[in-house]
Formats: structure tokens, C-alpha cells, sequence
């Protein structure tokens, strides 16, 4: 044992020289004496600046502690949930009806925090605040669950594994289910108060630039809501005067009732593949068959969904009709930049399905292939 502790002793001794003209204060000593010792000094050497080269405490490496660590402003902006229809929102806070609110004093022309409504319109008049942003529909409160014929016959209603599935307000009510809608004016309210402070200092001041909370700008704080609620969208209170634009070279070659995305479900029936492959518009790919249009899906006995060309444009944001504007008066998307970034990424993917041309404005600018149309890809 008293081996042990000489060896451990002159290492630690060694561990401790800090240049040729120290020495080692513990040599020498017994165990014990040495361990306080090198505690002592251990700290006395972290709480003071470094004196070799290369050589720092962890009080400058990693500061004072965890919780004291200094956090930049956009350090902060970074670590709040930017992602998701709803970035903005304090998901916990409770959310209140339009009945519930009127109970409680505040008629349907004011804002919850007081004062004149705060919409992210470019005109106050285009806030739509009643309109559902999007809701679901009950039927498990129901005694008598709706059978396959009354579910069919609802609108946007589909019957599916013994259950009825209703996506719309007035399919839901046709088949006795209960709609419940989170409405514009829920989604404006419920966001964080600061956030809506933000807001509220934009709108006072005229403009949204040098408004944002650790990063977060306003105009990107509305976007949602805006794009959801407003009829004059893609203008905002921040983005005035926006044109809306489409994918293509020219608004001539949009085809606005095609199908962006498209998704045949035949779980219900699974057709054979030579059925599937004989029937116009549909193919069998990793041993399950899907259909681009409804009405080969609905002849092999599936249900239909898409999103045309004309929804598709709805999730636009401002940025992106402007990057569009933008390469059609330079004549090229060099350098162009939309929402979030290149302006070809966003128009390239659905311009091969909702241009006449099956090219994006960027491709026919550029003149370059983007394997889109060629791939048939998604």
C-alpha cells in the first residue's frame, strides 16, 4: 500500500508542474496530506488565469456552471420549437369557445388582449375570424356509430375498418357526429404573448422590419395565419402588395385543377396486379396499387385523396410568390431566393404536375432538366 501511494504520489507531483520554475509543494508528504494538498491547489489554479500556453481552468473553458452559462439572444431564438403548422403557439394554454368567451364579457369585434382586433391581414377587412383552421370530427359519443352507405353519402365522409371518417364541418353534422373547429380568431389568440406584443408594435409602427422575438420575425410570426385567414393572403401586414404567382413561366400554363399529390387507398379491395395495371392511370409498385386520378381509383373500389395545384398554392409562402416575380423580371432563378432558399427547389418538384409544359419557370429560364418530369417523381 505505502508503494501505491509513492507511485500515485510522484505522478501527481509530476501532474502538477506547471513550468521549469515550479516545484512540486507535496512531495514528499504523507497520503493524506498530500490529497488536501493537491485539492487545494487544484482549485487555486481553476479560480485564477492560466500561466502556461494552451492551458486554461474549466471556469474559462465552460463558465461558472451550467446555469450560469451566457446564452446569446439568437442562441435563445434557436432553442424554441420552430417547426410545424403552429411554431407560434403556447400548446398548453387552454383554449377557449366563442361561447365561452362571450360569457366571460367580450363581444365577437374584440380582441381577448383588449383593444382593436390584431389580425396579420395587409386590410383588417380580409380577417376571416370565424373560419375553421381545422377541426375533427366526433362520432365516438354517438350511440349508434353511422353504417358504410350514410358515411359514404356525408360529404368529405369516408367509411373505412368498420369506422366513419368525416374531414368536413358539414359531412360530419349530415351523419350526427360533432364538429369541433379551431377557428382564425383561436389561432391569432392563442399564440405567445410576447409574440403577439411583437405583433401588436408592428402594427403601431406601420412596418414589420427590426420586429422579431430572439430571431423570430413577425412577418414570419403571421404567415400562418395569414396564408389560413386572410383573403387578401399572400399579402400580410408585412408583405403589402403581394402578386400571387404559380410555378410556371406563365399563369396561362397552370393547370389548376390537377393533382399536386395523389394517394388511391384500396386496402379495402387490393385488385390483383393485372387489374391494377390494365386500369388507365394506375400502377402496382412495391406490391400495392395506387391511382392518380379519382376515377380509376373509385372504379377498382378505392378511396381518393389529393391536393390540386390550386390548394397546393395555398401553403405558399410570401416569399415564394415574390422569389417567382423576382426570376421572371431578371429573365433567370440565378441567384433568386424564396422562403427558405433557392427559388427552383420550391417550383421545380410541383411544376412537372401543374405546368402545361411539365417544366418549372426555372427550368424553362435556366434551360436545364431537373429529372422531375422524366422521373415521373413526386
Amino acid at each position: 500500500m505505502a508503494a501505491m501511494w509513492t507511485l500515485l504520489s510522484v505522478f501527481l507531483c509530476i501532474s502538477t508542474v506547471r513550468g521549469e520554475d515550479e516545484t512540486c509543494a507535496t512531495c514528499g508528504q504523507s497520503p493524506p496530506a498530500q490529497s488536501a494538498a493537491l485539492l487545494q491547489s487544484s482549485v487555486q489554479r481553476n479560480s485564477k488565469t492560466a500561466v502556461g500556453p494552451h492551458v486554461f481552468s474549466p471556469a474559462q473553458l465552460f463558465g461558472p456552471g451550467p446555469m450560469g452559462r451566457h446564452v446569446s439572444q439568437t442562441q435563445m431564438g434557436r432553442m424554441g420549437p420552430r417547426m410545424g403548422p403552429h411554431p407560434h403557439q403556447r400548446m398548453s394554454q387552454p383554449h377557449f369557445s366563442f361561447e365561452q368567451r362571450r360569457a366571460g364579457g367580450q363581444s365577437k369585434g374584440e380582441s381577448l388582449y383588449g383593444g382593436a382586433v390584431l389580425t396579420p391581414c395587409q386590410d383588417p377587412s380580409a380577417w376571416t375570424p370565424e373560419k375553421d383552421v381545422y377541426g375533427w370530427c366526433d362520432m365516438y359519443s354517438m350511440p349508434v356509430q353511422p353504417d358504410a352507405a350514410t358515411c359514404d353519402a356525408g360529404d368529405g365522409c369516408r367509411y373505412s375498418y368498420g369506422y366513419c371518417y368525416c374531414d368536413k364541418k358539414e359531412g360530419c353534422n349530415a351523419v350526427g357526429g360533432t364538429w369541433n373547429g379551431y377557428t382564425c380568431r383561436e389561432e391569432m389568440e392563442n399564440m405567445f404573448p410576447d409574440y403577439l406584443e411583437k405583433i401588436r408594435e408592428a402594427a403601431a409602427a406601420g412596418t414589420c422590419e427590426g420586429k422579431d422575438h430572439y430571431g423570430y420575425g413577425v412577418k414570419d410570426m403571421v404567415a400562418y395565419p395569414a396564408m389560413m385567414c386572410c383573403t387578401d393572403y399572400p399579402s400580410t401586414m408585412c408583405e403589402h402588395n403581394v402578386q400571387p404567382m404559380t410555378p410556371c413561366k406563365s399563369e396561362a400554363e397552370f393547370l389548376p385543377d390537377a393533382y399536386a399529390w395523389a394517394y388511391c387507398d384500396l386496402s379495402a379491395t387490393n385488385p390483383p396486379k393485372e387489374t391494377c395495371d390494365a386500369t388507365p392511370d394506375c400502377k402496382e409498385e412495391w406490391g400495392w396499387c395506387n391511382c392518380q386520378s379519382k376515377a380509376s381509383c373509385e372504379l377498382l373500389g378505392g378511396y381518393f385523396q389529393g391536393g390540386t395545384c390550386k390548394d397546393e398554392m395555398k401553403w405558399w409562402n410570401p416569399g415564394d410568390h415574390k422569389g417567382v416575380k423576382e426570376a421572371l423580371d431578371k429573365g433567370t432563378c440565378a441567384g433568386v431566393e424564396g422562403a427558405w432558399g433557392d427559388i427552383k427547389y420550391q417550383v421545380d418538384w410541383i411544376g412537372h404536375l401543374c405546368c402545361a409544359s411539365k417544366k418549372s419557370v426555372c427550368e424553362e429560364l435556366d434551360h436545364y432538366d431537373s429529372g422531375y418530369s422524366s422521373t415521373g417523381m413526386y
